[in-house]
């Protein structure tokens, strides 16, 4: 970086201009698995996903990379108004698209979903969804959308136009079920609040099989079963089956979510005594 001319020490600017920013970088960004996320401070984040690998993103005309295992996440300066207007993917034997660009808050994410084909865009829309909390799965006619990331936002365009059942599923809440109509040429925001499932899952097995299952005291089925909507609780376990020890065991069962219990039966010594078919009787003699 230093150049000595004629017995004076000069400085090459270029030289210590670029290790500056290569320094700073180093400072203002750390690893999150093989992502590079930057945390100085008003930096926020759009994340662009697809199912096609390589397929290129761009800020209007700004080439901001393409995408790798499903998608591409870009650092925006959220303290300087963009001067782009449209996020625009395209790759190699289908029609690039082109839809408007949503802002991030600093230190959040918003995420697009981009599905390229092969026809005009012109009978498609655009569903903004958002989610409270955030990490909700969408679905539209039983195909994901994709999960909502911190900021509770995703962008799915190139949606076709129509009526959709639409699902909103997070672990542990009650998943909602509705109806949302899709028009073309215009953007439909669709909103959800999750709240506690009050029910769970439960599976129960035992070896050896078909012993009777008692829920609470109460008989709901033979071994193997699974229990769908189960209150969240706290539930005791009676499985009774002839030759063998009843088991008892309690589980605990939350919201949303599937729990299994396996019992070993333990045999009680004592066999049931055979069965002695009766000896068909002979025929009167005439």
């Amino acid at each position: 970086m230093l150049t000595y001319i004629r017995g004076r020490c000069e400085v090459n600017w270029n030289i210590l201009l670029t290790s500056l920013v290569i320094l700073s970088m180093a400072f203002s960004c750390q690893v999150v698995g093989d992502e590079k996320r930057f945390s100085s401070p008003g930096i926020g984040y759009i994340e662009v996903r697809s199912d096609l690998e390589g397929a290129r993103v761009y800020f209007d005309t700004l080439y901001m990379g393409h995408v790798l295992n499903g998608s591409l996440t870009i650092p925006v300066d959220t303290m300087v108004k963009p001067s782009w207007k449209n996020v625009r993917m395209e790759y190699s034997g289908y029609l690039p698209h082109a839809g408007p660009y949503f802002p991030p808050e600093a230190g959040k994410t918003i995420a697009y979903r981009i599905d390229l084909g092969n026809t005009s865009y012109e009978r498609n829309g655009m569903v903004m969804f958002t989610s409270e909390p955030d990490g909700t799965e969408f679905l539209l006619n039983g195909k994901s959308m994709g999960v909502t990331p911190d900021s509770g936002i995703l962008v799915a365009y190139t949606v076709p136009r129509g009526l959709y059942v639409v699902n909103a599923q997070r672990s542990g809440d009650q998943t909602i079920t509705d109806e949302l109509y899709v028009d073309e040429n215009a953007a439909t925001t669709y909103s959800v609040k999750m709240s506690p499932s009050p029910l769970g899952e439960l599976a129960i097995d035992s070896t050896p099989e078909g012993g009777d299952i008692f829920l609470d005291n109460r008989l709901t089925g033979l071994t193997p079963l699974v229990m769908k909507d189960v209150p969240t609780g706290e539930h005791t376990i009676i499985i009774r089956l002839s030759g063998y020890q009843d088991w008892t065991g309690t589980v605990s069962i939350s919201g949303g979510r599937s729990e299994s219990v396996e019992a070993v039966l333990v045999s009680s010594g004592s066999q049931p005594e055979p069965e002695i078919a009766d000896e068909p009787e002979e025929p009167v003699k005439q």
